[in-house]
């Protein structure tokens, strides 16, 4: 008599479940959450946590590969006493098992001369970041980060961000 009382609730909350997973895993919205995810694994300064959304063959237009990146972001980062990363993606594009983001990014916080400098220079920036992300499983939610690219920031290679 129980089960046939809360039956069909229980099968209401199962299909509206099964129906948030199936918007949730819309591969346009797992390349936004991923982008997100990513800059605050970075604000966070959890650098065991940032390699896992990265790619073995991660590059960026800066000459970086994966451990370089995440070896010159602790080092930047680490000037910074306070941080916070806002992001903003005003446009994300999937084809096939890649997807790109658009994102603006606006950085605060309190730090060294260093922080100061980084702040000016990525707030400053008129054209977004954009990151480049690849499917790399069967699941809706595996995906990696290949490639970012800023057109307007220059880095010396060799001497950090």
């Amino acid at each position: 008599m129980l089960i046939r009382k809360y039956a069909p609730a229980l099968a209401i909350v199962l299909v509206l479940w099964g129906l948030w997973l199936l918007w949730l895993w819309q591969p346009e919205r797992q390349v936004r959450l991923h982008t997100t995810q990513f800059l605050k694994k970075v604000q966070q300064r959890n650098w065991k946590a940032v390699p896992a959304f990265m790619a073995d063959d991660f590059s960026d237009r800066w000459g970086h590969n994966k451990a370089a990146a995440v070896e010159d972001a602790e080092q930047v980062f680490s000037q910074f006493l306070f941080l916070t990363i806002e992001n903003r993606t005003e446009q994300c594009e999937v084809h096939g098992r890649e997807g790109t983001t658009s994102t603006w990014i606006k950085i605060s916080g309190n730090g060294s001369a260093i922080a100061q400098l980084v702040m000016e220079r990525v707030n400053g920036l008129q054209k977004p970041f954009i990151f480049t992300w690849r499917k790399v499983g069967s699941a809706p939610w595996e995906w990696q980060l290949t490639h970012i690219d800023q057109p307007e920031l220059n880095i010396d290679p060799g001497a950090g961000f």
